[in-house]
């Protein structure tokens, strides 16, 4: 217990004072594996995914656009989707807050660091982060499809199945409807459908959902100040309890 609020309150430590940018050298403090990965449609339901996803992140989080090139996580896997190879990069997770992603602000590669997805140009998504929860945007390069946009959105410590949903899921190994992820993707407010996910309005997966469930992720944590001041207040608590007695 002791070992996970020291982590806790690094984290929290990190995300106040890195919350708006990236690290400069990316320096993951997560790492996972079997994590999954669903894709799904209105049309068609279950498109495919897999169990083999890998995932890393750095502990931080944007609270605003990332403009400056840089990432704070990575997913990853070996297995291919339909016979192609896959990979993501600018890969970002968002604290709570409102943001507008354009789909076509030129990445400038997987190694660029001019990336800005608030160029203004092209269809955008608006995702909200709610109190509790983590958001995540990436780019996708899928055969020779690149720089497709993801917009995720996560509830935290629930399975799929207790999210609600009605979309099939891609279960393998362990991983079932069942499974309890630290975040589980859910699906949200900015297109018009109920499946999981958020429909992508560019690429080759136009009106398609990517749903990653990961684990290694957790929601904003409070501040260290915070925790002293509830401490604090819990002493005060206590020393008043006391007196009355």
């Amino acid at each position: 217990m002791c070992q996970l609020k020291q982590m806790t309150m690094s984290v929290a430590v990190s995300m106040l004072f890195c919350a708006s940018t990236a690290q400069a050298v990316y320096t993951p403090i997560v790492s996972t594996t079997g994590n999954n990965f669903t894709m799904n449609s209105t049309s068609d339901g279950l498109l495919g995914g897999s169990n083999e996803v890998n995932f890393t992140w750095d502990g931080t989080y944007r609270t605003s656009v990332a403009t400056d090139g840089l990432y704070n996580a990575t997913l990853s896997s070996l297995t291919p989707f339909g016979g192609k190879r896959w990979e993501v990069h600018h890969m970002n997770v968002y604290a709570p807050g409102t943001y507008i992603f354009y789909t076509l602000c030129a990445s400038g590669g997987v190694a660029s660091t001019t990336y800005d997805p608030s160029c203004g140009v092209g269809p955008s998504y608006t995702l909200t982060v709610g109190a509790g929860q983590v958001g995540a945007h990436m780019l996708l390069n899928w055969s020779t499809s690149s720089d497709q946009d993801i917009v995720l959105l996560w509830d935290m410590n629930k399975s799929w199945a207790a999210t609600g949903t009605a979309s099939p899921f891609q279960a393998g190994g362990s991983n079932t409807i069942n499974t309890v992820w630290n975040g589980v993707s859910i699906d949200t407010p900015i297109d018009a459908d109920t499946v999981s996910g958020t429909s992508m309005i560019d690429g080759s997966f136009i009106n398609y959902s990517f749903n990653f469930n990961i684990n290694g992720i957790q929601a904003v944590p409070a501040p260290a100040s915070l925790w002293l001041f509830g401490s604090g207040l819990l002493g005060l608590i206590g020393l008043v309890r006391r007196k009355a007695a």
